[in-house]
């Protein structure tokens, strides 16, 4: 009985440490009003843009960040030129946002403007002239 139980022990301890890393993406949701969930974005974001992606880059096995660029139709925050690139994770189970080329998107990013990031937990969403867009031109304005 003794043999069995530290040969269940001994297998135990194998599989545990010969375990892979694992990630995962869990996003806190908000119960605030949406006006409300869109000032605290604009408050914690470096940059606010929307425009159109037209290139991805996949990282390298050993890397963890995708490269994606777009053209910039309009910025809302930040020092944003005509084309940016940011990074997001390459997976959603590490927060990375699933963008497509060709596609229009509202980014709300984090840090400088040669290292801008996003994930899915942010606003970033397929850009709508409905969504955001009206509640971030009165953001904007009253910035200035």
């Amino acid at each position: 009985m003794k043999k069995y139980l530290y040969i269940s022990f001994a297998l135990a301890i194998f599989l545990v440490a010969s375990a892979e890393k694992s990630f995962a993406c869990s996003c806190l949701v908000s119960l605030e009003s949406q006006k409300k969930q869109i000032q605290n974005a604009f408050t914690g974001s470096d940059a606010i843009f929307s425009g159109e992606v037209v290139e991805i880059k996949q990282p390298s096995a050993d890397e963890y960040d995708v490269l994606v660029t777009f053209k910039v139709a309009k910025s809302w925050k930040g020092n944003v030129s005509r084309e940016v690139t940011i990074k997001t994770a390459k997976d959603s189970a590490m927060c990375g946002y699933g963008f497509e080329v060709g596609k229009k998107y509202l980014v709300y990013a984090s840090g400088i403007k040669e290292n801008l990031s996003t994930t899915n937990c942010s606003r970033t969403t397929v850009f709508s002239p409905k969504g955001d867009v009206k509640y971030l031109d009165k953001l904007k304005r009253q910035k200035k």
